[in-house]
């Protein structure tokens, strides 16, 4: 059994949280990185999710340089682009992928290579409510709970209408999570979720076509939607039904 976490997020704030400002010259600042500090905050953070997760084999889950949602969606992201990432951060990155077994798949994101490995018995370490569309074991805080398939279903298609301004897609604008689980109320099926949710879109004056990438955005790649001959994800599909 595996416990897969999201390292980028970990790596991230291990080194934003050991960065400091110096002044190299008069008038002349910069941000340097106290790369130890950073390793042995990361560390720390490995040892305390292995500590509630002792049988299990940490895996560190980790992003490609490019994925398959900018192809799906011209703006996915595109908000994070004028933002610079913590001073060290590559270099952190690097010494993780040398130090844990590390996984990164081809043109994909870290919460994908989650998504794809996640099998029985494996727990998923992630703060970022996407993940929450994977069924399976999830640890939250300190306590390992459970997300059935049923849930992680539900949870995807509020977030196709919902979009994530964090991640740059929009979704059916103006409607917020409390509308739309309140739309999927009364859905029992996959099918009948997304036809609640393309009905939202359609009155919201949007196409299907514009409707299939937001879900394309949304979702995260589970075990079968990952071609590992072609080295490619497999694009989501609205259910047959």
């Amino acid at each position: 059994m595996k416990t897969l976490i999201d390292a980028d997020y970990y790596l991230y704030r291990a080194a934003a949280g050991s960065e400091y400002e110096a002044e190299l010259t008069p008038d002349v600042w910069t941000y340097l990185c106290r790369i130890t500090d950073a390793k042995d905050a990361f560390d720390a953070e490995i040892a305390r999710i292995q500590a509630i997760t002792p049988d299990h084999e940490i895996v560190l889950a980790l992003g490609d340089t490019t994925n398959f949602r900018y192809a799906v969606y011209h703006d996915y992201k595109a908000n994070r682009r004028k933002y610079r990432r913590p001073a060290g951060y590559q270099a952190l990155r690097d010494w993780a992928k040398a130090t844990w077994n590390a996984v990164t798949l081809p043109n994909t994101e870290g919460d994908d290579v989650m998504g794809v490995m996640a099998d029985a018995g494996d727990v998923i370490v992630s703060p970022d409510k996407d993940l929450r569309t994977i069924p399976g074991l999830h640890l939250d805080g300190e306590e390992i709970t459970e997300i059935t398939q049923a849930q992680a279903d539900r949870n995807f298609y509020i977030q196709v209408l919902t979009g994530d301004s964090t991640d740059g897609y929009p979704g059916c604008k103006g409607i917020g999570p409390v509308a739309a689980a309140k739309l999927l109320n009364g859905c029992n099926s996959e099918p009948e979720m997304w036809l609640a949710v393309l009905k939202a879109y359609v009155k919201a004056g949007f196409t299907t076509d514009f409707a299939v990438r937001m879900a394309r955005c949304a979702r995260i790649l589970r075990p079968d939607e990952y071609d590992h001959h072609k080295r490619e994800p497999i694009l989501w599909c609205p259910p047959a039904g």
